[in-house]
């Protein structure tokens, strides 16, 4: 029975990481873009870029976002919220870290990817990924401190609604049964 119920909530907490991590990565996506075409820094970038390496980059992301997302939820997830502010707080800390970390591994798989195709020299790849994973980190940790606070109030408004809607049901059901 124990198993059981151990399977549910780690498929749930699967399930909620995927969600987090989806929703996290395209939120992220589409402000990062938006931003870039607002400022007209698209213009002439998108046109050697092509599909397959925009999929391979997106996806990339992706598993990074999954698996540091999972790694940040593993702890008891949004739920870890009820626990008022010390929760918040753990999770925002939590989320600083795995921000930090996939800003520090999407910017080294996009500089090794890129020696390997340019051919760069080793000593200036290592000097721009010194200062880079640095940089990147502290970017990507601002970004996953700040993407947990968008999860929290997203978690807080879904049980405000869900409270809502189970709410009305209910007196729905008692008004039907007079």
């Amino acid at each position: 029975m124990a198993e059981a119920a151990a399977g549910r909530v780690g498929a749930r907490g699967r399930f909620e990481a995927w969600v987090v991590s989806s929703f996290n990565l395209v939120v992220l996506s589409l402000v990062g873009l938006l931003a870039a075409h607002a400022g007209g820094a698209l213009e002439g970038e998108l046109a050697g870029f092509g599909t397959l390496p925009g999929v391979a980059v997106f996806a990339y992301l992706w598993l990074l976002t999954a698996a540091a997302t999972r790694w940040a939820l593993a702890d008891g997830g949004l739920a870890d919220l009820r626990n008022g502010l010390r929760g918040l707080w753990r999770l925002v800390l939590r989320g600083f870290a795995a921000g930090a970390l996939i800003g520090a591994a999407f910017l080294l798989g996009v500089l090794l990817v890129g020696a390997i195709l340019n051919g760069a020299p080793l000593p200036s790849l290592a000097f721009i990924a010194l200062i880079g994973v640095a940089a990147a980190s502290v970017v990507g940790g601002v970004i996953g401190g700040l993407s947990v606070l968008l999860d929290a109030g997203c978690y807080w408004a879904a049980g405000r609604l869900v409270g809502r809607w189970a709410g009305s049901a209910v007196s729905d059901e008692a008004s039907d049964a007079e």
